[in-house]
Parts: structure tokens; sequence; C-alpha cells
């Protein structure tokens, strides 16, 4: 790992001098004046669906003790990973979701002038944390199944890399890797070089037929963690909790001495718990996600789009109009998608998966738009 100590030098570049390796350019809020409550809000692969009844109730309860700072080790949910994953509890990080790992991991990795390895298109937090650390990002683009290319990701591995980020299933196109394919990778890479296996859509992809790749990470030489999170499959983006399941004692030691103490809320805390713990309600999102997800692939394939083959909660698609032209039009009738911003890709729009009724709205307001 990199020095972390207050002397070292901090680069001179603004942050936005390295641009996201393609990600989606997302907003928040619609400006087409249409009315906030009915806009189909299909861009920021948010879960349609709200979390466990279970875990609201837990969340309910915990807030009559939010007068007492939360748990700083996250005993009772890290014990619960732990059994559900079998990665031990003191290998397991919590964080303010998994952007707050993404920023440590480049605070104990990288120093100004080292080299981080990512798929693109992919997650714009890979960017950022190369730029704040003074690192140079070196993307390489997906396959043609929307998965990354291992083979080219590790041709650009240097003697400069310290850290590399391979997501599966990889945002924003969906595909997934074998655990062969993970191994493999893991094991190409110098011992010097940091590898972070994003799998903020695992459940997802785990739905979809997707494997789990722990167990055969266990003998590995090159320091791993692996990352996921609640937003997704467990419906809690607004409550910001993710996690690290590290390699190594190393690894999660490491982690430990950077973060800051009570950095997940009792709230938080008690709400993961209980959703994971409700396997039937995350079962229910899964499929009615996977339903949709295959309704939007079919339906715009139909009107001429070239989609990718997600497995994700989200489809990325070339349309035969300009996506700038395809957002626009959408929005200004009440639905928000987001378009690809990597080269190569500059064709393409993302489409996050809603209800029934979204994917009906959205797939009859992009006929009428391509038809146009």
């Amino acid at each position: 790992m990199a020095d972390t100590s207050p002397s070292r030098t901090f680069p001179k570049a603004p942050i936005q001098a390295l641009p996201a390796p393609g990600w989606p350019q997302t907003q928040r809020d619609s400006k087409s004046g249409i009315d906030p409550a009915k806009i189909r809000r299909m861009n920021l692969n948010e879960s349609p669906f709200p979390p466990s009844p279970k875990a609201v109730a837990a969340m309910q309860e915990a807030v009559t003790r939010v007068n007492y700072y939360p748990d700083p080790q996250w005993r009772d949910l890290t014990a619960a990973l732990s059994a559900r994953t079998g990665i031990a509890a003191n290998r397991i990080i919590v964080g303010h979701g998994s952007d707050e790992l993404i920023v440590q991991i480049g605070r104990l990795a990288l120093s100004e002038g080292d080299e981080v390895v990512v798929p693109t298109p992919s997650f714009p937090g890979y960017s950022k944390c190369a730029a704040v650390n003074g690192a140079k990002l070196v993307p390489v683009p997906v396959r043609q199944d929307g998965s990354p290319d291992i083979d080219g990701m590790l041709e650009a591995v240097t003697a400069r890399t310290r850290l590399v980020f391979l997501a599966t299933p990889n945002n924003p196109t969906g595909g997934m890797l074998t655990t062969e394919e993970v191994v493999r990778f893991a094991r190409g890479l110098p011992t010097t070089t940091m590898l972070v296996i994003d799998e903020a859509y695992y459940e997802h992809g785990r739905h979809a037929g997707g494997e789990e790749h722990l167990a055969a990470l266990a003998d590995v030489a090159v320091p791993w963690a692996a990352f996921r999170t609640f937003s997704k499959a467990y419906g809690m983006a607004g409550m910001r909790i993710g996690y690290a399941l590290c390699g190594s004692d190393a690894v999660a030691e490491a982690f430990q001495k950077i973060r800051s103490v009570f950095n997940v809320s009792t709230v938080a805390q008690a709400g993961a718990l209980a959703a994971l713990q409700d396997e039937a309600h995350t079962r229910s999102i899964l499929e009615r996600t996977r339903i949709e997800r295959e309704r939007i692939i079919a339906g715009i394939t139909r009107l001429g789009c070239e989609p990718f083959p997600s497995v994700g909660n989200f489809i990325s698609a070339k349309t035969p109009k300009p996506p700038t032209t395809v957002c626009a039009e959408l929005e200004a009738r009440g639905i928000m998608i987001s378009r690809l911003m990597a080269p190569g890709f500059d064709g393409y729009i993302r489409i996050t998966t809603g209800t029934a009724e979204d994917t009906d709205a959205l797939l009859a307001a992009l006929a009428e738009v391509l038809a146009a």
C-alpha cells in the first residue's frame, strides 16, 4: 500500500481534469417543467421497489435511538454478512455507500503518478479516485457482451499500476465475468497492485445465473477486496450503506486505519441487517427487475435499438437517433434516462429498469421519439 501520511504531495491539477470513463450523463431532477411527482426517473439505477417492510420497521425503531452514536464496528451487520459470505467478520468493512470505500482505497493504494486500470464505460467514481490522488486513469473498452476485457486490462497493467477496478456485472453495460475469468485475472496481476472487484450489482448477477467468486479467490497472491452495496437489490440507495469483503487481514486493517469512526448511521445499519435477512423480499425485487429488464430489451430491440445483454437493473443500447435527442424528447414526455459518454460509445443510452407501468410508458414514448 502507498504512503498515506499527511506529508504526501497532493496533485495540483483540478479534479475535473480527468473525465469520467464513459459514465452516463445523468441528473437528479427533470428540467421539463412536468410535476416532479409524475416524472419517471429511469436514469440513476435506483430500485423502483421499496425496501423490505421488515427493514422499514427496523429503521423506524432505530430512529428512537439516534441520540446515541452508532456501533463503530457494525458488529451485528458484519456477523450476518460473515455468515452469508464466509468472509471473517474482521475482514468486512462497512462504508457510507460503496462510494466511500472507493475513496478510501484510493487513499490507501495511490500516489501521484501511479496508474489505475478500469473497464470503460464504467462507474465514474473510478476516475475521481484516480484524479484526487494524482494518478493516471487507464481505460480499457469492454467486450462486445458488455463485460470487462480481462485480457486487454492485463495488457494495460504496467510497473506503475497500483489499482485495478474490475466491475462485474459492469455498469453501464451489464456484462459479467465467470469465476474462472476473475481468478485468472487476479493471478495475472503483480502483487504490487490492489484489485477491487466492484460487485454493486452482485445480487442481480447471481439471480441471472452468475457465479460466486469469493472462495476461489482465497489463495490468490494479489491484495483484493470485493465491494457490494445495499443500494440496488435491497432498495436502500437513500440510506447509503455498502461494504468491502477483504481478501486478507492486512487489507482490512488498512481500511480501519483511515476510515472515520462513526461512518454508518444506526438507522442504516438496522435497515441493512433486516433487509439482509428478508430473502423473500429481495428475491421478489430481483425477479420483478428481471421481468422488466427483459421486456425493455425486447421492446427497444423491436424499435431498432441495439442493447447490450445486461443482467443488471439497467440496459445500455445504441440508438438509431442521437442520444441527446432521444434523452431530451423522452424527458419532455416525463421520462428521464441517460446517455453514455465514453469514446466509441457516444451513440448509446442507458435505461434503469422500473415498474411495469414505467416500462409501458417508456416503450410507448420511445416509439414516438424514434418514429418522429
